[in-house]
């Protein structure tokens, strides 16, 4: 009985082991860019190979050392396995199919390589509190018109539902904004924007100071 339970174990171990490393390929191509997540941060690059184009998800907080790897135009080599989900909203209709996880990149001509499980997310932090004042350049609606962001000459200022229902009707020809609130610190991300991106505890809106 021992015996037999011992070869069972066994036989499951081999079975998930191979259906692992079934499930993982390899593609190369050139990179055509990056797609981003609902306020702007890259979580996927596009890849063009000989077959058509393909997008490899990422975790946003792996974003700048894969953009150091692999810039738009050049031709890399990647460990993937079948994504889990669809792409989010703001990706490009083009890039919602032939969707992987990235593994593994590595670049030919330098023989540089990235294992994203080395690239570990975070630790949560608040951030560092800072105070701003500047021009409103632009809100960031979702696909659904939804009021998802507001746009600074510094600042990308994420708005949660609630925040965006509270604000919205204060907006209304509105060019300057006054915010407080947490800038992100942790490492790695990048947005699409160029800008840090600030969770505000409040706005100043023509001279009144709201709670959010």
């Amino acid at each position: 009985m021992k015996k037999t339970l011992r070869y069972s174990i066994i036989f499951l171990l081999w079975w998930l082991c191979s259906e692992a490393t079934l499930a993982q390929t390899t593609v190369s191509g050139r990179v055509l860019g990056y797609v981003c997540n609902r306020i702007g941060d890259y979580d996927g690059l596009r890849l063009q190979t000989t077959t058509g184009e393909v997008q490899l998800g990422f975790p946003p907080h792996a974003a700048l050392s894969i953009r150091r790897l692999a810039r738009t135009g050049q031709t890399i080599t990647a460990d993937v396995e079948p994504g889990a989900g669809g792409p989010g909203p703001a990706r490009p209709q083009e890039a919602r199919l032939n969707r992987y996880r990235l593994i593994r990149l590595r670049k030919p001509s330098s023989g540089l390589v990235i294992q994203v499980a080395g690239l570990p997310p975070p630790q949560p932090q608040s951030g560092s509190l800072v105070q701003a004042e500047g021009p409103l350049v632009k809100k960031i609606r979702d696909e659904r018109g939804q009021l998802i962001a507001l746009l600074t000459d510094k600042y990308l200022i994420e708005l949660k539902p609630h925040q965006a229902g509270q604000i919205l009707p204060l907006l209304e020809g509105v060019q300057r904004l006054g915010v407080t609130g947490f800038e992100r610190t942790a490492e790695g991300f990048v947005n699409q924007t160029g800008r840090a991106v600030l969770l505000p505890s409040t706005l100043t809106i023509r001279g009144q100071t709201f709670a959010l």
